[in-house]
């Protein structure tokens, strides 16, 4: 008879464990996870973002490219120029008139933005960054 209540104990707490699964599971989406709570993530129009850890957008995008040296976070926003590529990820971002690129210290959660290459590439450089820094294109699925 002491065995009843020890079941039914067992059988509600892998209900409970299932449940809690499926509801974590249902609501979680792709991330690139970045330093300091920072993640790359697409938003509702698919395009990729720079997000912090309470869900708030720091910069909308759509990131094209993007690289981390130690806290800093840096890329660039808009798109990847039309030209023949089979791996984007795995190829340098093409330097780009029309785009504009971004630096983010995620310790102190300072970003630098809309910034020209030029200016950005000292900004890189005053922060420490290599200059064998290359930005990439991010991998998340659509």
């Amino acid at each position: 008879m002491r065995l009843a209540p020890r079941l039914s104990t067992l059988f509600l707490s892998v209900c409970f464990c299932f449940l809690a699964a499926c509801a974590v599971s249902a609501s979680t989406l792709p991330v690139i996870a970045l330093p300091n709570g920072y993640y790359l993530q697409r938003n509702k129009s698919s395009d990729i973002a720079l997000v912090k850890r309470n869900g708030s957008t720091v910069l909308r995008g759509p990131v094209a490219a993007y690289a981390v040296h130690r806290t800093i976070v840096a890329g660039c926003v808009g798109k990847w120029p039309e030209r023949g590529f089979s791996y984007p990820n795995e190829t340098p971002f093409p330097e780009s008139a029309p785009a504009k690129y971004f630096v983010l210290d995620t310790t102190t959660g300072q970003l630098q933005s809309d910034l020209e290459r030029a200016e950005w590439k000292e900004r890189l450089k005053a922060m420490g960054v290599p200059d064998t820094f290359r930005i990439v294109a991010p991998l998340l699925p659509a």
